[in-house]
């Protein structure tokens, strides 16, 4: 038994109801189950705290009941698997008879601990269901669920080098030398009242800046506030449809690419060019030539971009983007004094050594050789670090069921905002990545934003 928190199983439990936070949390439960959509699903799933956090000594408990093709199933074998920051903790095998089952774990420590269902078949083999809509390609999970001990208390072991500042006031001001060169091409807009253009911008690095730029037509000089998206690491365009409903919302709009290849090109292209020039792993021992550099340099180069449009009213800059978006979003507000409101979803590169504080590293280095090389080149790109220079308001989120970026690394970034930073923290104990947790607070700041500047009100999800 791990040193760490105490697991047990037991079966027939009724789950709790009642109260008005168990019935929304409930109804979250539900519009996640709807991903797994196989034969098999885990309905009521509920843990005894609705919001997922706890304190260290207390029990998670986690209820619920497994179904096959809609009814209670009977004769099954569900197996629950417990981790305990990204690491097999316990493994349990539960008869299903039709009824409730209760699974609990309880921690002495700060951390997050999740749990996976899964069905266990005759033949002793783990259930496939490849038809199914599944998150990060779990092609046998039936359902997942997470939990938070002690929050507050999560702090990173990352380091900042000592000069940390120092190394991004130099690449800013190389930057500064760079000529725009700010190449447009006008697009077809999709709605009328759109202009719609395709943006190249030199940024000094192996890529320049790509993305798509949009606004209202006619949009005088100084009378528009800014909005930038940062695309998340998929081998994709960048998001034209992003440009061009924050145009009709009002806004001047620039959705960026991360990768730097050109936009409006087909899907295909992507998939096969991505891999050509970026390798992640690609001078990862030296700081100045890692290929996320390159990545940084675009950010703040579209920040400069957006800003010196005639349009922009000189006084509101939004920035907001999920996974590596979100950290690039982080980048922005850390870098750039001038933006006012970062929205900062699910965040990939927070802790790339949280292993040093028994916790799961962040992408991309989970398979990397962690040399103290190595560790000191990540120190200069760890969002936990940028994380201390963020002076604007700044919206974060996770899902406690995020394997990809976990939600501890998530809040240890969180953790390390200034004091005097207004902040806001959204979470959801039955969500992950790819589009299942959706910043709730932060779209709730954005329905006003929009509503302010006199347009419809929206709402996205990462």
């Amino acid at each position: 038994m791990s040193m760490k928190g105490r697991r047990e199983v037991a079966s027939a439990v009724t789950p709790r109801r009642g109260s008005l936070p168990c019935r929304i949390f409930c109804m979250a439960i539900l519009a996640a189950a709807r991903l797994f959509a196989g034969d098999y699903s885990v309905r009521q799933l509920e843990l005894n705290h609705p919001d997922g956090f706890y304190r260290s000594g207390e029990e998670v408990i986690v209820s619920g009941q497994l179904f096959k093709s809609g009814v209670p199933a009977a004769g099954e074998t569900l197996c629950a698997v417990v981790k305990w920051e990204g690491k097999e903790a316990d493994r349990k095998e539960i008869p299903c008879n039709g009824e409730p089952f209760r699974i609990a774990y309880r921690s002495e420590t700060p951390g997050w601990v999740y749990f996976a269902f899964m069905v266990k078949g005759p033949d002793g083999q783990i259930v496939e269901e490849p038809g199914a809509k599944l998150p990060q390609g779990k092609k046998t999970l039936v359902a997942e669920i997470g939990a938070i001990y002690d929050k507050e208390k999560i702090r990173t072991a990352v380091e900042m080098p000592n000069d940390f500042q120092q190394f991004w006031k130099d690449n800013r001001a190389k930057l500064d030398q760079v000529p725009f060169n700010a190449r447009l091409e006008k697009l077809q807009a999709k709605k009328e009242g759109v202009e719609l253009y395709a943006v190249t911008v030199d940024a000094g690095v192996d890529r320049p800046v790509t993305a798509y730029l949009a606004y209202p037509a006619g949009a005088g000089k100084g009378t528009l506030a800014a909005y930038v998206s940062y695309l998340s690491w998929s081998s994709a365009d960048a998001n034209r449809g992003f440009a061009e409903n924050g145009a009709r919302r009002g806004l001047l709009t620039l959705a960026a690419s991360w990768h730097g290849l050109p936009v409006n090109q087909p899907g295909v292209f992507y998939g096969q060019e991505i891999p050509k020039v970026f390798n992640a792993r690609r001078n990862i021992k030296d700081r100045d030539k890692w290929e996320f550099r390159g990545v940084y340099m675009r950010v703040l180069r579209a920040l400069d971009f957006i800003k010196s449009r005639p349009e922009w009213n000189g006084k509101t800059l939004v920035v907001q983007g999920g996974s590596l978006g979100g950290a690039q979003t982080a980048v922005a507000a850390a870098l750039d004094p001038q933006v006012t409101t970062a929205i900062i979803s699910v965040p990939c590169f927070c802790e790339f050594s949280a292993d040093l504080a028994g916790r799961k590293r962040s992408i991309p280095v989970s398979g990397f050789q962690m040399t103290p090389e190595v560790r000191n080149v990540l120190n200069y790109y760890d969002v936990v670090n940028f994380a201390t220079l963020i002076r604007c308001e700044v919206f974060f989120c996770t899902g406690y069921s995020d394997e990809l970026c976990p939600p501890s690394n998530v809040i240890a970034a969180y953790n390390n905002l200034p004091p005097e930073t207004r902040r806001s923290f959204s979470s959801n104990p039955a969500t992950g990545h790819y589009g299942t947790t959706v910043n709730v607070k932060g779209n709730q700041w954005l329905k006003t934003f929009f509503q302010n500047v006199k347009v419809n009100a929206y709402t996205e999800k990462y």
